[in-house]
């Protein structure tokens, strides 16, 4: 099947919703988060004026675990695992939080604003997966979107969400979800399409993961 420009960015962008909702329920499970993983998101998200897709994703195959869970999810083979479902749950709940942002321009130009006065300062963290950006991202994530009437609950073990490194990796994966969220509905991503373009959404998934 060929695919459209559009299915693709669109497929991009799910991938990168379905792997910070996976990341952000790991670290509320289990306080780990492979850092590989949730930097191509947060580098996503920094990325305030991409000239394309491939500048805000640069590197597809740090997606393949999201495009897998994306890809089972569409097809129905995902284990029906209690992780699998608050994956999706999460994921959904990125979208519809996406959605309420769009609908509220104060609010978003206060998020772009604050993200841009960040990454003015980008030179003095290194590494945007680190702790201490992530903390900087959290800070954000709850004077923006946190302010949203809608919120996300997250479950995980007790002692893992009380930890505040923890809570501010969550916050700034769902800001980077949240960022990817905005990207997908910019390329045209429906919620309706995940049911009614399910087969054109999972050819253009299984096109990325077949990439080596």
């Amino acid at each position: 099947m060929s695919h459209s420009d559009a299915d693709l960015h669109q497929v991009m962008a799910l991938g990168a919703i379905f792997q910070s909702a996976a990341l952000a329920d790991r670290v509320a499970s289990t306080g780990q988060c492979p850092e590989d993983q949730a930097r191509v998101l947060i580098e996503g998200a920094m990325n305030l004026a991409p000239a394309s897709y491939a500048d805000v994703f640069p590197s597809v195959t740090a997606l393949r675990p999201g495009l897998v869970l994306l890809r089972d999810a569409l097809s129905g083979s995902q284990d029906k695992t209690p992780a699998n479902a608050r994956t999706v749950g999460y994921a959904l709940a990125l979208m519809h939080l996406s959605g309420r942002l769009r609908r509220d321009s104060s609010l978003m130009s206060v998020l772009r604003n604050r993200l841009e006065a960040l990454d003015a300062q980008r030179s003095h963290f290194g590494d945007l997966a680190s702790t201490e950006f992530c903390h900087r991202l959290a800070g954000i994530y709850v004077d923006t979107l946190g302010t949203l009437k809608f919120r996300i609950k997250v479950q995980g073990e007790p002692n893992h969400l009380r930890n505040e490194d923890n809570a501010a990796r969550i916050r700034a994966l769902f800001l980077a979800g949240v960022r990817a969220a905005f990207l997908w509905h910019q390329a045209g991503g429906r919620r309706w399409h995940l049911l009614l373009r399910r087969q054109r959404l999972l050819s253009a998934a299984e096109h990325f993961i077949n990439i080596n």
